[in-house]
């Protein structure tokens, strides 16, 4: 059994990345922040079952990944899916109105495509990593990501004048996470 010491030191390395995964799949700070206490509670349960301390890391991520994806199925009927994209702000080079065409444009693309844009864009996470969290082969990923890409130049041709630009604008990151009295 770990130590308390032990975990809390876990809990720092690693909540920032966890916080970030769940942000970008949950759109909605407080829903990230639980995600988060959840993957910490997860991974604490399962960690006896890990074997190779060296992989904890990218363990962790797919239990982050799973926890979001499962409390985002769950919540969907709660309310609409959109809710967290009227309240966030626009990268500094979108104007509100761009933003908000390319905000529906992203959540428009099939869950397929879409989550692996946003952990290798966004997380910078390989195709292979993204293949383990995915349960997916790594060409699948590859082809989904190109075509999710495909797909928003598409919908987004004649919106925006340099669209690769504002996709980059949009992949930048969520909002940093909240200061740790958010935890307590």
């Amino acid at each position: 059994m770990m130590k308390s010491d032990e975990v809390q030191d876990l809990f720092e390395r690693h909540r920032e990345d966890v916080y970030r995964t769940t942000r970008r799949i949950l759109r909605n700070d407080a829903d990230a922040m639980d995600a988060t206490q959840a993957t910490f509670l997860n991974a604490l349960q399962a960690l006896p079952n890990l074997k190779e301390a060296e992989k904890f890391p990218g363990w962790l991520r797919r239990i982050a990944v799973n926890v979001a994806l499962g409390m985002r199925r769950s919540r969907a009927s709660e309310r609409a899916f959109g809710d967290s994209v009227r309240s966030a702000e626009p990268p500094p080079a979108l104007s509100a109105d761009d933003y908000q065409v390319l905000k529906r444009a992203v959540d428009e693309l099939p869950e397929d495509y879409r989550l692996p844009i946003v952990l290798h864009h966004s997380e910078g996470l390989s195709y292979e990593e993204i293949s383990r969290i995915m349960d997916c082969p790594r060409g699948t990923v590859g082809t989904n990501i190109h075509r999710g890409l495909e797909r928003l130049r598409l919908a987004l041709a004649g919106s925006f004048a340099a669209s690769d630009e504002v996709l980059v604008a949009l992949l930048e990151g969520p909002p940093p996470m909240p200061p740790d009295s958010a935890y307590a």
